[in-house]
């Protein structure tokens, strides 16, 4: 093969490799701690939707530390960046907690924004998943280091 020929094979195998990662890095995959299948029936029982249905926006903010020593208070931030009648409620989920959904916020006409403390079990992804009131799904993703865990 001469040089050409192998930078055109590079090229294709290049092009193959992201189109098959866009999807999973798009749904947040690549997250540290990342447990998608432990997620999934907090997820049907919250919203009665799958993980794929989830759409990554950035109109959603979720601040969360990167490290936390004690996962007994870790804290978080979730901003919307929609207006308040658009907003219909916020959720929080943990992928390793014993039980991932955190909280649900419905917020009615206030500013859709929500901060608080949760617990952390262990080193995992953490979803911020906003309904609208038109029914969509937007989720923001964010991945904390714990290092003694909080949850139990």
């Amino acid at each position: 093969m001469d040089r050409r020929g192998f930078l055109k094979a590079g090229m294709l195998t290049g092009a193959l490799l992201a189109s098959k990662l866009a999807p999973a890095v798009a749904q947040g995959g690549g997250l540290e701690g990342e447990d998608v299948a432990h997620l999934e029936p907090a997820l049907q029982k919250a919203l009665g939707k799958s993980f794929k249905d989830l759409t990554p926006s950035p109109a959603v903010k979720l601040n969360m530390p990167t490290i936390a020593e004690s996962g007994a208070n870790v804290p978080f931030e979730i901003e919307v960046n929609l207006p308040k009648d658009q907003v219909k409620a916020i959720h929080l989920f943990v992928d390793k907690n014993p039980s991932p959904h955190i909280v649900k916020v419905e917020l009615g006409q206030a500013v859709p924004y929500y901060a608080s403390r949760t617990r952390m079990a262990e080193t995992s992804a953490v979803r911020a998943v906003v309904e609208t009131q038109d029914g969509k799904l937007l989720m923001a993703s964010a991945s904390t280091r714990v290092t003694v865990g909080g949850c139990g």
